[in-house]
């Protein structure tokens, strides 16, 4: 019976990361963004400059929605669009709370592999 259940538990959600990771990248490229959110205490440096996650998730989506035509991909997304100033070159980072730095190009990736790749459920032991 656990191993139906399991089975029906997988089944829904490789059903629930098809529908919302559909053939259009906008629905995959929104859930990227919005994943910033799990980066607690963090902040996105913007040629130099420190802005809140809130700010952050604005501005790339801002910058998607004038760009979106050419955007075949959420990859192409986080290159053309979320690493880097448009306008200086600078690559865009997040700042962690200890001090360190990531490009933004590297933190994304990450979590678009996370996205699209998430851990499998974890067997819960048995009570006696």
């Amino acid at each position: 019976m656990k191993n139906i259940s399991f089975f029906i538990l997988f089944i829904i959600l490789i059903s629930n990361s098809a529908s919302v990771f559909g053939s259009e990248p906008e629905d995959e490229i929104k859930a990227l963004v919005s994943s910033l959110d799990s980066c607690k205490d963090c902040v996105f440096v913007r040629n130099g400059s420190e802005h809140k996650l809130d700010e952050a998730k604005a501005h790339l989506l801002k910058k998607y929605d004038a760009a979106k035509s050419k955007i075949s991909s959420t990859e192409d997304f986080i290159k053309g669009l979320a690493s880097k100033s448009s306008i200086t070159g600078t690559p865009y980072k997040i700042k962690f709370p200890d001090g360190k730095e990531v490009e933004s190009e590297k933190w994304l990736t990450d979590k678009l592999n996370e996205l699209r790749n998430p851990p499998p459920p974890t067997k819960q032991k048995k009570r006696k």
